[in-house]
């Protein structure tokens, strides 16, 4: 089981306007949609493993 800490965290009003607009046209819940986006910025700075990378979509066997 997953367990969460709930970080405030403040954007600038359009900023979380279209965050909002973009994880809605998704299907996504707005938090699942910044915790997939802080994931994939772990992932590009190196913090993150292989297989995490490929639960997010980002290695394939073209990639690895």
């Amino acid at each position: 089981m997953v367990k969460y800490k709930l970080i405030g965290v403040k954007f600038p009003i359009e900023d979380a306007k279209l965050i909002k607009k973009i994880a809605v046209a998704r299907g996504e819940d707005l938090s699942d949609f910044v915790r997939r986006s802080v994931r994939k910025e772990l992932v590009n700075l190196s913090f993150l493993t292989d297989l995490d990378k490929r639960a997010l979509g980002l290695l394939n066997s073209k990639t690895e």
